[in-house]
């Protein structure tokens, strides 16, 4: 799986590149087995003249891809290129990472009507099926509201609202591209701005919801959209299905962004400060938490203290949250992503 925002951001990166008369390759991770710095998904555009957007090694690969991206620019044809993260002494590098990944290079010509729905799909945030048949065959693209190419019959049957990621079929790669999830952060306090920029950070789309314009603004939270209204204010059906973490240190304000939340079918509902003053909250509004994905106290045991540190320990948990991880160590485990 792939995110709609690291596309969008590749995609502005190409149409910068069109305007220059600049050639372009999109390198796509296909296959890993073993470790990797990244997950089959993973993209990133080389330009003729050498700059680069995104990363798939952290810097290992990145070079030597774009020896073959030269040579798929020349010729206009795709490639896929193996390696073999283990064999050190062919590397010579020392890497971390030890084991095996396919990386796919592709041209970009902007133009084509499937990359026109690629362009379409990620600047419309859609749920896109997406996928090839490799190395150089057929591309296929599928949203709900548009379709490019030759879907094949397997690809249109594929649960992709379940959660699948990426695989491959019949010679095809395919991979599911799904929007960000949406973040609302109610309470704009100075605690709430470290964790507005990292949840940014971390692939978020954040909302800060506070009637107070003096605090929730672009001054104190450059990277969210801005509700200056109170939660009363706001329907359910405009917040379906968020993440949320309500920090207003006011009680009346978090009882009503609490209601809202409820309402809204979410989909991580945190809640700051001690679970006693949560469940008091709980009880005034009458509400029934079987089923809620209620997180309160939020954020994960690190002993946080400071705001900063306090946001990453919120952060860290809708992370783990939004994979389905434990949130636990990974001292021990012999496979990272397993």
């Amino acid at each position: 799986m792939s995110s709609i925002r690291e596309a969008r951001q590749l995609w502005q990166f190409v149409e910068d590149a069109e305007a220059l008369g600049q050639s372009v390759v999109m390198a796509t991770l296909v296959t890993v087995v073993g470790s990797a710095y990244r997950r089959p998904g993973a993209k990133m555009v080389m330009r003729q003249d050498g700059r680069m957007r995104g990363t798939l090694s952290g810097g290992c690969l990145e070079g030597d891809l774009f020896l073959h991206a030269e040579t798929v620019m020349a010729t206009g044809k795709p490639s896929i290129h193996h390696y073999d993260l283990t064999e050190d002494e062919m590397w010579g590098l020392g890497i971390g990472c030890k084991g095996t990944v396919d990386v796919w290079l592709e041209p970009i010509h902007p133009q084509e009507p499937f990359w026109q729905g690629f362009q379409r799909a990620v600047s419309e945030d859609q749920l896109v099926l997406w996928g090839a048949e490799l190395p150089e065959g057929r591309r296929f693209l599928m949203t709900p509201r548009d379709t490019v190419g030759d879907v094949p019959t397997w690809a249109r049957a594929l649960p992709i609202e379940s959660g699948i990621e990426t695989g491959r079929q019949d010679g095809f790669w395919w991979d599911v591209m799904r929007p960000p999830e949406r973040l609302i952060v109610a309470g704009a306090g100075h605690d709430a701005e470290p964790l507005v920029r990292l949840a940014s950070q971390a692939g978020f789309e954040v909302t800060v919801l506070d009637p107070r314009p003096h605090v929730n603004n672009p001054d104190h939270f450059p990277q969210a959209r801005h509700w200056v209204k109170a939660p009363e204010e706001v329907t359910p059906a405009e917040v379906i299905g968020s993440y949320w973490v309500i920090m207003n240190h006011h009680q009346r304000r978090d009882e009503a962004a609490i209601r809202l939340a409820y309402a809204s079918a979410p989909r991580f509902l945190g809640i700051l400060g001690p679970r006693q003053r949560t469940d008091e909250m709980i009880a005034n509004l009458g509400i029934q938490t079987d089923g809620l994905p209620l997180r309160a106290p939020v954020g994960l045991d690190v002993g946080a203290e400071t705001p900063e540190e306090v946001a990453v320990s919120i952060v860290g948990e809708m992370m783990a949250y939004r994979r389905s991880r434990s949130g636990g160590p990974l001292n021990g485990r012999q496979r990272i992503h397993a």
